[in-house]
């Protein structure tokens, strides 16, 4: 444990630059939204369109999806991340901007108490594993971009080190998340509502 944490504590800085993305790029969303009112209401429609077929599922099979959905997309972007860190740039920035569109337009409607009650069960799990993840990636770009310029660098024991804190910390992390979102998340929303 203790060498996974001095790892992590080796990309503190390029999860911070994650997180400045992803908080600018949150802000980016709000801005968008309040410009083009239509823009957040437009998402929202295609998002219940792409995946309204979930809430059909027992709660169970709900739980997997949200997990394997993080899961799979957090892995990416640690694997790809060695392609000079640019899918986790994209994976952070898009995932904020989203984000922005959609807590404007939710908040609008059912007041930002929802919009905490909706998002911070599983965030305070799910937003951190999620930059810690992009962040290990964007060292792993940045790496690969110092190994292409002639600095030598281990490009496999990187990986491997990014990849066991994704099954010792992450995946565990992004589990506990997905079930909070699927059962603790619906009953402090309807909480709010009551």
């Amino acid at each position: 444990m203790k060498r996974d944490l001095e790892y992590l504590e080796s990309c503190k800085k390029y999860i911070l630059i994650m997180t400045g993305i992803f908080v600018i790029s949150v802000i980016a969303g709000l801005m968008a939204s309040l410009n083009d009112l239509g823009l957040s209401e437009n998402y929202l429609d295609m998002l219940k369109e792409s995946f309204g077929w979930i809430k059909d599922l027992h709660p169970v099979g709900i739980m997997f999806v949200i997990f394997l959905n993080n899961a799979v997309k957090s892995l990416f972007s640690i694997v790809l991340g060695a392609g000079f860190g640019i899918i986790p740039v994209i994976f952070i920035g898009g995932n904020g901007l989203l984000l922005g569109l959609v807590v404007n337009q939710v908040s609008s409607e059912q007041g930002i108490l929802f919009i905490l009650a909706a998002l911070l069960p599983h965030g305070i799990f799910e937003i951190p594993m999620v930059l810690i993840s992009s962040g290990m990636g964007l060292r792993l770009g940045y790496l690969m971009y110092s190994s292409v310029m002639g600095k030598e660098t281990d490009m496999r024991k990187e990986l491997m080190q990014s990849l066991r804190i994704y099954m010792r910390i992450i995946m565990p992390l992004l589990f506990v998340s997905a079930v909070i979102e699927t059962f603790v998340t619906p009953m402090v929303v309807l909480w709010i509502l009551s």
